[in-house]
């Protein structure tokens, strides 16, 4: 799966959900951050703040479950959206 989705078409999206939803079913979670994440960018270049910070807000629970440190630029994009309090240091 390509991380730099530029322009998404209507095939990725959908590769884009099956990712999503392959990654349930088998639990990881350091692979949702990322495959939120890139659905968060993809919604920020369409103009979509709300489905942006949606799945802003997925990347963020999934990246604070597994410990890992990208939850603090997540909580980052959602704080400057207004969606979110910053995390404490």
């Amino acid at each position: 799966m390509n991380a730099e989705w530029t322009q998404i078409s209507p095939q990725e999206a959908a590769a884009l959900h099956a990712a999503i939803l392959a990654a349930h079913a088998h639990h990881d979670l350091e692979q949702l951050v990322e495959l939120y994440a890139i659905a968060a960018d993809n919604k920020e270049r369409e103009g979509d703040v709300d489905a942006a910070c949606f799945f802003l807000t997925q990347a963020f629970v999934f990246a604070l479950e597994t410990g890992i440190s990208r939850a603090h630029e997540l909580n980052r994009r959602l704080v400057a959206y207004g969606r979110a309090w910053p995390l404490e240091p």
